[in-house]
This record gives structure tokens, C-alpha cells and sequence, in this order.
């Protein structure tokens, strides 16, 4: 019965709200848990609809070396075995970004926890009949130079009218390239000397 009504659930979204309804979607025979540490998540909302906003540790923003291996996954033609990318990690007034310049990609991220010097934080895109999201967690070692942590990727295709769900779950480590990219509001008063 259980499963007849995850079904009818699973249905009535592929029809209704494609690419919407993802949680009600159960891993296809993955590997991979779905457990709250690795489902995006927004931030913390308070009265009046203001987003809490959260920074990550000051060590975290810069340029990194960033390697990732892939430890599990449910679709391997997907996802490569191994990554090389370099990360800005940035902060500009209230927000904070990821780039990538050797793509080009930008993000905004969402900061959802921090914890000493371990920090997890999401970001989501939305495009035409594609839906992802992607979960990090970074924990900066020794004297702020290196990390390592875990990006989980979470694919969502509509092809043929079929939700087709892609998981991956990559190691990641980090090397510092330069420092810190934190980028304050400037004040509307001019200081005058």
C-alpha cells in the first residue's frame, strides 16, 4: 500500500509540477543515502520573510586548487571519475559566491551551517527541463591552506516526459592559491582627508 501511494505521489508530480516534486521521487537502486545532510536546503527563514544570512569561516575565501574523485554514484557515463577546477570563493556585501573561471560559471551560494572550521553550504539551478542542485561540505585543515570535504550533485532531467534523477557523491581537496576575497558595502559617506 506503501508503495502504491509513493507511486500515485511519484505520477501525479511527473504530470503536474515537473522538476518540482523531487523529494517525492525514490533513489533509483542508489548507493548513495539520502539522509538531511546531503538534501539542499534554503536558509533559515525568520518573521517577515528575511533570510538569515550565515558567512562562511574567513579561511575559506579565496582562489583554490580544487581535485574531486568520485566515490559513488547511480549513472557512472554521467559523471567523471575525477576533477580539476579552480574555486573563487567570495563574499560582495551580503552575498556570497562561487566562481569558477575556468568555465565561467557563478553562483550564489546558500551558507546552511557552520561549525568551527567546517562549513556546508548549497546552491541550486534551474534551466529549461533540467534541475540541479549540489550540497558541500568543506572542512579547512591545518593553518587555513588546505581542505577537504565531500560535493554531492544532484541532476534531474525531463526527457520523454520521464523525471531521470543522476546522483553523484565526490571527495574533494583543496589547495589555496590565494587569499581572502572579501569584498565590504561601500559606506554612502566619503571620508574626506
Amino acid at each position: 500500500m506503501k508503495k502504491l501511494g509513493l507511486l500515485i505521489l511519484t505520477l501525479a508530480c511527473a504530470i503536474f509540477c515537473p522538476l518540482a516534486c523531487a523529494d517525492a521521487m525514490p533513489p533509483q537502486q542508489l548507493k548513495v543515502q539520502y539522509d538531511e545532510k546531503y538534501q539542499p536546503s534554503g536558509s533559515t527563514v525568520l518573521k517577515g520573510g528575511i533570510s538569515q544570512v550565515q558567512e562562511l569561516p574567513v579561511g575559506m575565501y579565496g582562489m583554490w586548487q580544487v581535485k574531486g574523485t568520485l566515490l559513488e554514484t547511480n549513472n557512472y557515463d554521467k559523471f567523471a571519475q575525477n576533477s580539476s577546477d579552480i574555486w573563487v570563493l567570495r563574499k560582495d556585501g551580503e552575498f556570497v559566491t562561487l566562481i569558477n573561471p575556468q568555465n565561467g560559471a557563478n553562483a550564489t551560494i546558500t551558507v546552511t551551517e557552520v561549525v568551527d572550521n567546517t562549513a556546508t553550504f548549497t546552491r541550486g539551478v534551474k534551466s529549461g527541463n533540467m534541475r540541479e542542485a549540489e550540497t558541500v561540505t568543506l572542512t579547512l585543515l591545518g593553518d587555513g591552506d588546505t581542505f577537504s570535504g565531500t560535493d554531492v550533485i544532484m541532476s534531474q532531467t525531463m526527457i520523454n516526459g520521464v523525471i531521470v534523477s543522476d546522483v553523484a557523491r565526490y571527495r574533494i581537496n583543496g589547495v589555496k592559491i590565494s587569499g581572502q576575497t572579501i569584498f565590504r558595502p561601500r559606506s554612502a559617506k566619503t571620508m574626506s582627508w
